[in-house]
């Protein structure tokens, strides 16, 4: 077999390699990130009196959360 082709195929299969790696890695951050943000959100809203509201805006949701306060229902 020609050393060139040998080569090509290995040198494709690196690239695809890393390629790979490189959106596993970045995959795993974003949920990472996600679960900090998450966990960082919960922390302050413990530490909130009844009554109060936090929003969260992110660039592509928004959390509103009112703390204590009865829904429509009545119940809480």
């Amino acid at each position: 077999m020609d050393p060139a082709v040998v080569l090509t195929a290995v040198t494709l299969m690196l690239g695809y390699l890393v390629r790979l790696l490189y959106r596993w890695i970045r995959e795993r951050s974003e949920v990472r990130k996600t679960a900090l943000v998450q966990n960082g959100l919960s922390e302050r809203v413990r530490s909130l009196p009844v009554g109060s509201r936090i929003i969260e805006r992110d660039r592509d949701r928004q959390v509103e959360i009112v703390i204590g306060v009865a829904d429509q229902s009545g119940s809480r």
